[in-house]
């Protein structure tokens, strides 16, 4: 594999033990495409339209849907309104580069992203600074996290993506065959793709393809904050589709708080009893300044097969969804532009070697929802 980095140039995800204190909350990755380019003029940049921008009561607000398959939160709470206005557009342009480069769904004209990669995966393709620098951090993370977070993953992704449209959508319900996804499996090797730091270029074996959804929105949310703080933002939430990440203070003075909801409340559609109560509801509380908190689980996109469920996060190891554990949530106070990963990682990992993981690297606080009695783990000094 050809794999070269100038240090100065990336700002990779490497583990390293740094103390802090903090807590944690919510995610949702989706697996399915929520916006494609159909227009015949191809606007990238543009804010007007792709984005609503609003005030109300001091706070100038940001919502879209149209990115990332999901619904993407800006909110500022000291922002002048023409200041403000301004800083949310630039923060919207931050979004659509990353959608348009991590998009394994859909090509954009003039952008060589990942589904361009994936429609012919031996060529040797050209490709952004920015999409270089997630491309690299994801093999780094292959080694780190023990081959849990593995880009290369995709051909055994589709074969149950294939399989979960096909229960939800068209109520064909049954499972993939060993055989499918051992022939899926054989192109999976993160050492098959060739990827050149110096020169931008990558390539990859015939067969291959690759997913940035267990990277890429985190690490969008991470380069929004970073341009938030170069236009003078001093206080502010985003919310990527669960992705937390503030900075600041709370206009009343105070700490942020998150709070993390039971799983099973959002699984059930808030159903059951106890969901009906906020202590029932949340199942922790996460207070602090300057932090990210993310959570992975197997209860929002799944499909069920004889009284099974079958979530979206597949095991690596076992080409299968994970089958014990609901949940994880992570808090950061650094390296939070590799939320998504260490989050996606910690929830696959056997829970003591995540708990492992997360102690060695401090971090990293997460607290572990194991079962539908509530039974929860948590990493070393979590409440802190």
């Amino acid at each position: 594999m050809r794999y070269l980095y100038k240090t100065s140039s990336f700002v990779l995800c490497a583990v390293s033990a740094m103390l802090l204190s903090s807590s944690a909350a919510a995610k949702h990755i989706s697996s399915e495409p929520h916006y494609e380019a159909k227009t015949e003029i191809f606007e990238p940049y543009r804010c007007d339209g792709n984005a609503l921008i609003s005030e109300n009561q001091g706070v100038i607000s940001l919502n879209t849907l149209k990115y990332f398959g999901t619904s993407i939160t800006i909110d500022l709470y000291d922002a002048q309104t023409s200041e403000g206005k301004v800083a949310l557009c630039n923060a919207l342009n931050v979004i659509q580069k990353y959608h348009y480069h991590a998009s394994n769904y859909s090509t954009y004209p003039n952008i060589v992203n990942v589904k361009s990669i994936n429609n012919d995966p031996a060529t040797r393709h050209t490709i952004s600074s920015e999409l270089t620098e997630i491309l690299a951090a994801s093999i780094e993370w292959y080694g780190l996290s023990d081959g849990y977070f593995n880009i290369a993953l995709s051909p055994v992704i589709d074969v149950w993506r294939t399989y979960r449209n096909n229960c939800n959508k068209k109520g064909i319900c049954k499972l993939p065959s060993d055989l499918e996804l051992t022939k899926a499996a054989q192109y999976t090797k993160i050492s098959d793709i060739n990827l050149d730091t110096e020169n931008n270029t990558i390539s990859m074996k015939a067969g291959m393809s690759i997913d940035l959804g267990g990277i890429a929105k985190g690490w969008m949310a991470e380069k929004v904050y970073e341009q938030l703080k170069s236009d003078g933002m001093t206080s502010f939430m985003i919310n990527a589709g669960g992705n937390i990440r503030h900075f600041g203070r709370h206009p009343e003075g105070r700490e942020f708080a998150t709070a993390i909801e039971d799983p099973l409340c959002k699984k059930s559609d808030y159903q059951l009893e106890r969901c009906q109560t906020p202590s029932g509801l949340y199942h922790e509380i996460i207070k602090g300044e300057d932090l990210t908190i993310v959570s992975s689980g197997n209860y929002l996109n799944y499909f069920t097969v004889d009284g099974k469920d079958y979530h979206h996060i597949i095991n690596p190891k076992t080409l299968y969804p994970k089958e014990d554990g609901i949940s994880v949530s992570t808090i950061l106070k650094s390296k939070q532009i590799c939320a998504d990963v260490i989050s996606t990682a910690l929830f696959l990992m056997p829970i003591e070697q995540a708990i492992t993981f997360a102690d060695e690297n401090q971090y990293i606080k997460s607290v572990w929802y194991l079962d539908e009695d509530g039974n929860k783990r948590f990493s070393h000094n979590f409440n802190d």
